[in-house]
């Protein structure tokens, strides 16, 4: 049930491929209004789902996931052993959706009362992947509905681990790399308190991660140009995957 419903998110995000809107000037970076344009923005960013890219990361997520998931009753199995962690209680508050979502607001109400458009637009995304993301990964949960490890329902995927990885993927988007990678290692760190605390199974969190980071790309397509761009090629007898760097 898990790999296949898993399989066709997988599919429906393949079959697509939008042309991306012209990346603007960073220095006049536009106010997206997260709020008053909730629903145009949620449908353009649905749209902007089905992409290429997406499918690509999207294909190598449910590899990395399916390749886990033997290992999820032993990591269970320790951290029931290894009992309580307060560190694992600190990454299930950073990573609760509740949190993101106020981190979101709170920077685009600091790019609107210091003028900065900037920080206004980075909120913005930030606002709009939450909401995304919030969308999409209750409505996997509902429809796997997982049993996780310590007995609850609504396991797969992992929201704490979609939630920071959304968040992540925004601000590599904007920032690139040296902002990218701690914001990986803070979803990295939440993705192994929750499965530290019992609360998901292993493969949950890399599927939570996949499904962040497609968000995070959805919601910021176009609105930089990229120094590295993916790109999934045909072969004989198969395909390839080629990264380039344009500067």
């Amino acid at each position: 049930m898990l790999t296949a419903a898993w399989a066709t998110i997988t599919l429906a995000l393949s079959l697509q491929t939008p042309a991306p809107p012209p990346a603007p000037d960073p220095a006049s970076w536009p106010d997206d209004k997260p709020f008053t344009q909730l629903l145009p923005n949620l449908l353009q960013d649905f749209k902007g789902l089905a992409s290429k890219d997406n499918g690509v990361i999207a294909t190598f997520g449910s590899i990395v996931t399916a390749a886990v998931h033997p290992s999820d009753d032993n990591a269970a199995a320790w951290a029931e052993n290894a009992g309580d962690s307060s560190l694992a209680s600190l990454g299930n508050v950073i990573g609760d959706g509740w949190f993101q979502a106020g981190g979101a607001i709170a920077t685009y109400a600091v790019g609107k009362l210091a003028h900065e458009p900037k920080v206004t637009h980075v909120g913005s995304d930030l606002v709009r992947g939450q909401l995304l993301n919030a969308l999409l990964t209750s409505a996997i949960k509902v429809t796997v509905d997982r049993t996780r490890p310590s007995g609850g329902h609504y396991s797969f995927p992992s929201g704490h681990s979609s939630a920071t990885f959304t968040s992540a993927a925004v601000l590599e988007s904007h920032f690139g790399w040296k902002v990218g990678a701690p914001a990986y290692a803070v979803g990295a760190f939440v993705s192994w308190c929750r499965v530290r605390d019992n609360a998901h199974w292993v493969s949950d969190t890399i599927a939570g991660a996949t499904l962040g980071i497609i968000v995070g790309e959805t919601v910021t397509r176009g609105h930089r140009q990229r120094d590295w761009h993916v790109v999934p090629t045909k072969t004989q007898g198969g395909f390839a995957v080629y990264v380039t760097r344009t500067k």
